[in-house]
C-alpha cells in the first residue's frame, strides 16, 4: 500500500469515527429546539443549531473523566450537572425540551427505566435524541443481540441479576478477552470495575432497537412516538433515533 493511500485511509477512518456521520447534525437541526441536556457528551457533543441551548450532564466531573481518558482530556466538554444519567434524579420533571444521549443507552444497566426517566424530564412534545451503535459495525460484533425479554426482566426485577453476565460477555467477546481463560477474564472484570470503566451492557442492531422501542410502547404503555429512525450508512456504525413524547405526557 502506498504512503498516500495509507494516510487517506487513516483520515477517512478518523472522520467516520469522529463525526458519525453527517446524519447527526442534519437530524439535530431538524428536530431539536429550545433548552435541553446532553448525557455523557465527553469529547463529542452533538452539534445543534444556533439558539438551541444545551447543558452537559455526566456521572463524573471533567477532571475525573480526564484521568480515565487522558488521550481526549483536552477535548472534553465542561460538565454542568453531575448526576446519574439513568435516573436523572437531579433533573426536574418536564423541565427540558429535549434530552440527548449519544452512545449512552448501551452503557445503561436498565434501558427501559432510563428511557422512562428521559421521558419524565422532557415536556409534552419534547424529544429524546439518541445515536446508538449497531453491533454489526463495532467491537461488539461477536456478541449476541440482547433479547427483548431481558429488558423486561431488568425493568421488572432490577438489573443486578444480569450484571456479572454482561461483564463476562463484554470481556470474552471483545479485545479485552482475546486468548484469555475464564479465570483471566474474571481478573479483567475486576480491573474494569476498579477503574470505573463503563462497559456496553446491552447490544443491538438497527431492527433490534426498533423492536425494543415498540416493546416499551406496547408492553409498558410509555407515551411516545418514534419520530426518526435512520439506519447506519455505508462506513458508519450507528443508528440515529428521535423519540417524541406525546403531547398529553407520559
Amino acid at each position: 500500500m502506498s504512503f498516500f493511500k495509507e494516510i487517506k485511509i487513516k483520515i477517512y477512518s478518523r472522520l467516520v469515527s469522529k463525526f458519525s456521520k453527517i446524519d447527526r447534525w442534519g437530524i439535530s437541526y431538524a428536530t431539536l429546539s429550545g433548552n435541553g441536556i446532553e448525557i455523557g457528551a465527553m469529547d463529542l457533543p452533538l452539534r445543534v443549531k444556533k439558539g438551541v441551548r444545551v447543558k452537559y450532564l455526566d456521572r463524573i466531573s471533567k477532571a475525573d473523566s480526564a484521568k480515565i481518558f487522558p488521550d481526549i482530556q483536552n477535548s472534553l466538554v465542561d460538565v454542568d450537572i453531575i448526576g446519574n444519567g439513568e435516573t436523572l434524579e437531579v433533573v426536574q420533571s418536564e423541565s427540558q425540551d429535549f434530552v440527548i444521549g449519544n452512545h449512552f443507552i448501551e452503557h445503561t444497566e436498565n434501558p427501559v427505566a432510563t428511557i422512562k426517566n428521559m421521558l419524565r424530564v422532557v415536556r409534552p412534545g419534547g424529544k429524546i435524541f439518541m445515536a446508538i451503535p449497531d453491533k454489526r459495525f463495532t467491537f461488539d460484533e461477536k456478541r449476541e443481540i440482547t433479547p427483548v425479554s431481558h429488558f423486561i426482566k431488568d425493568y421488572e426485577e432490577g438489573p443486578k441479576w444480569s450484571e456479572h453476565g454482561h461483564y463476562f460477555d463484554f470481556v470474552k467477546h471483545t479485545d479485552h478477552g482475546i486468548g484469555k481463560s475464564d479465570v483471566e477474564i474474571e481478573e479483567v472484570i475486576k480491573n474494569l470495575k476498579e477503574k470505573n470503566w463503563s462497559i456496553h451492557y446491552h447490544v443491538w442492531d438497527h431492527q433490534a432497537m426498533i423492536d425494543m422501542f415498540c416493546m416499551i410502547k406496547n408492553h409498558f404503555g410509555f407515551a411516545f412516538e418514534i419520530e426518526v429512525a435512520v439506519a447506519p450508512r455505508k462506513g458508519g456504525n450507528e443508528s440515529v433515533f428521535v423519540l417524541r413524547k406525546d403531547l398529553k405526557g407520559n
